[in-house]
């Protein structure tokens, strides 16, 4: 992470104020998560998040009202940076059982590649509670759209209750909570099988669901 905060130079330069500004914003979100992601909401402190940054307490100040106020930001811009991936890598136009096993594969790339980003999210949100509580639950339900898809495949799709797919999409994320708060980082790309049988079965049946997590078996990227 100290590489991705390297600080700009001090003293007179020529580099515009806003790409200053833009360029501290960036560093005190990436600190947030990575100080977060160690120690803990509660436990994070503003010091220490524009220490980590290489920021004066002034500069945090001009950007953000507090620390939850950051927070939200950083939970945010995590947030709409794995949108965008999805955007980019999810194909669309791949048979409905497909899109999920991509979707849970680059899911669970995205939390082993950005592990700080993927505890403020999934993890602290939920200690943090309040807004960041309610931006958690924002995020289950904007799964929930593409899980409803599968309901074509089911003829018995309408005794699914209404909040089913917040339900799966919450269980998926707790699967990969336990994980995280246990440090056991090593087993989120082997959740892939299990992952996908828990979203599959309702829509396709037991025996389908079963045969496509065997196919995946090994982890992201088998086939």
């Amino acid at each position: 992470m100290s590489e991705r905060l390297s600080k700009l130079p001090t003293g007179r330069h020529l580099i515009p104020c806003d790409f200053v500004a833009r360029d501290q914003r960036e560093r005190m979100l990436l600190a947030t998560a990575g100080v977060v992601a160690e120690r803990g909401y509660q436990k994070t402190t503003i010091e220490l998040i524009a220490k980590t940054a290489r920021v004066a307490l002034s500069t945090f100040y001009r950007q953000f009202k507090s620390k939850e106020d950051c927070f939200l930001a950083a939970f945010d811009e995590s947030a709409a940076a794995a949108a965008a991936v999805f955007d980019e890598l999810l194909d669309t136009e791949r048979p409905w059982p497909e899109q999920i096993a991509s979707g849970l594969e680059i899911f669970l790339a995205m939390v082993v590649d950005e592990e700080a980003r993927a505890k403020l999210c999934l993890v602290e949100a939920q200690a943090a509670g309040g807004p960041a509580l309610e931006r958690y639950q924002a995020m289950l339900e904007k799964v929930a759209p593409k899980l409803r898809e599968g309901r074509a495949l089911n003829p018995r799709a309408e005794r699914l209750p209404d909040g089913f797919e917040v339900s799966i999409a919450g269980g998926l994320a707790w699967l990969v909570h336990q994980r995280l708060v246990d440090e056991r980082s090593e087993e989120l790309k082997g959740l892939l099988p299990e992952m996908l049988q828990i979203t599959l079965t309702p829509y396709v049946g037991e025996a389908a669901a079963a045969r496509a997590a065997e196919a995946r078996q090994g982890g992201c990227g088998a086939r």
